[in-house]
């Protein structure tokens, strides 16, 4: 007899992302990014403490709220038990946290540069030094400048972070493909509800009054293609 193909399910498919995709590695990259986060946000107030107006656009206080999305996801992955849908999720929660870790990079490299520069539009810049002018220059921007260069330090960890995330996701889902393919299972290995055969009548011949009924092969064992198991298939009576 030729032999059938089945193409593997998406049971199968579950179970292969499961078995290589481990949550050991996103566990700690969300428990870096969940420290980094309470970090930039700590320098970001103690940056706006220092000059609430100039060298700021409370760029830590907004990105660290998709950060912190990031990390909530990647601990996530945990209590989904490593769910392929879940880890679709957080690649794309990743490539988020990777764009607001450049632009937070970006902005703290122009800060570092401007630091006594409002990046505010002239009239919100021209109401905030009048309501902030007592405490303005009440403390040196220099050590506002050393802040911003320890978050940019954290911004750049958070970017790396996101970058190994998609590495791993884009890894294991290149092994579950290569390793998805057709498997081979012989004729006598299929199930008893896949394999079926049908008689041929003539029309001259005289059975053709009697209706037909397909009649199920009926192999006493199969064997899982997967693991060899030999599994014992229990055979029911027809009575007629």
């Amino acid at each position: 007899m030729q032999p059938t193909y089945l193409y593997t399910s998406d049971f199968d498919r579950e179970i292969r992302w499961r078995s290589r995709f481990s949550t050991g590695i996103p566990i700690l990259l969300g428990i870096l990014q969940m420290l980094l986060t309470f970090a930039i946000i700590g320098l970001e107030i103690v940056s706006v403490v220092i000059s609430p107006i100039l060298g700021t656009l409370y760029a830590g206080f907004w990105s660290s709220v998709i950060f912190m999305l990031s990390w909530v996801s990647m601990l996530g992955l945990v209590c989904c038990h490593r769910a392929r849908k879940w880890a679709s999720y957080m690649f794309f929660i990743s490539i988020l946290c990777a764009a607001a870790a450049i632009a937070l990079i970006v902005l703290d490299t122009l800060f570092i540069g401007n630091i006594d520069k409002c990046f505010f539009s002239n009239v919100i810049c021209n109401e905030l030094i009048l309501s902030f002018s007592p405490v303005l220059f009440s403390q040196p921007l220099g050590r506002k400048v050393q802040i911003l260069k320890v978050q940019l330090a954290c911004a750049v960890l958070m970017l790396v972070t996101a970058i190994l995330y998609m590495l791993v996701f884009i890894s294991a889902s290149m092994s579950v493909r290569r390793s998805t393919s057709r498997i081979l299972i012989e004729h006598h290995q299929l199930p008893v509800q896949l394999v079926r055969q049908t008689d041929r009548y003539s029309p001259t011949s005289q059975s053709w009054k009697t209706p037909s009924v397909p009649v199920t092969y009926q192999p006493n064992r199969i064997e899982c293609p997967h693991c060899g198991t030999s599994i014992k298939l229990t055979q029911k009576k027809r009575y007629t």
